[in-house]
């Protein structure tokens, strides 16, 4: 199909659907932690997939301590940013509490404040599971609208290559009640005049990242295997 771009039709035919969908898909962000608390000195980089962001995020990982560390993500080509800040509150030998607050910059831009329960595995060291509470605040979204959520997450890691965690985090006041949750038909104006979720839709709540750590993209790595 050849398009003629000196019918504006045809621009509004092509281009808007296609910004339309970086939005959609670029709705709210979240850190990307180090289950297996991270050591002083010590550093992580990644590349994180996410439903949240239209484009992967670079991450980069620091130990301030042996019980805090600082993260920074770049998104493409902004969206996705962010930073955050991790520090140890308990720990009880191989179990930890760790609590985490974050800054992210997207369509709806948010801060997070997260109270982590992770589990790691000695003999398979890198390997842990998590779960966690988050509070999630958006001041000024896509609508001009604030939104205040909370909500769970669970989460995964291997080896410290790859990572997966799921989370959904609800608007109790201006968003979908919770009873609709699951229905089709949203019970409120939870989308922009564009067709875009608002910051108080049910689609800014979830959350669903795919990290993948950068040594495993390394010729030294997969010739380990």
């Amino acid at each position: 199909m050849i398009i003629n771009f000196k019918d504006s039709s045809n621009i509004y035919k092509v281009v808007l659907p296609l910004v339309a969908s970086l939005f959609l898909l670029g709705c709210a962000a979240h850190p990307t932690i180090s289950p297996v608390p991270l050591k002083r000195g010590e550093t992580y980089t990644g590349i994180t997939f996410s439903v949240e962001n239209a484009f992967p995020v670079f991450v980069y990982r620091k130990g301030l301590s042996d019980i805090s560390d600082v993260g920074f993500r770049v998104g493409l080509p902004i969206y996705g940013s962010g930073v955050d800040y991790s520090r140890i509150v308990f720990q009880r030998g191989n179990n930890f509490d760790i609590v985490n607050i974050g800054f992210s910059w997207t369509p709806n831009s948010n801060l997070d404040l997260t109270y982590y329960t992770v589990k790691t595995f000695p003999r398979k060291p890198g390997n842990a599971l998590y779960t966690g509470l988050r509070g999630m605040y958006i001041p000024n979204g896509i609508s001009d609208r604030e939104s205040i959520r909370v909500g769970m997450l669970v989460g995964i890691s291997i080896e410290k290559k790859w990572g997966l965690e799921l989370g959904y985090f609800h608007d109790f006041d201006k968003g979908q009640p919770i009873e609709y949750l699951f229905d089709p038909e949203p019970k409120n104006a939870a989308v922009t005049d564009y067709g875009l979720p608002s910051e108080n839709s049910r689609l800014v709540g979830l959350s669903l990242q795919l990290s993948l750590n950068t040594k495993i993209f390394s010729k030294k790595d997969r010739s380990d295997k």
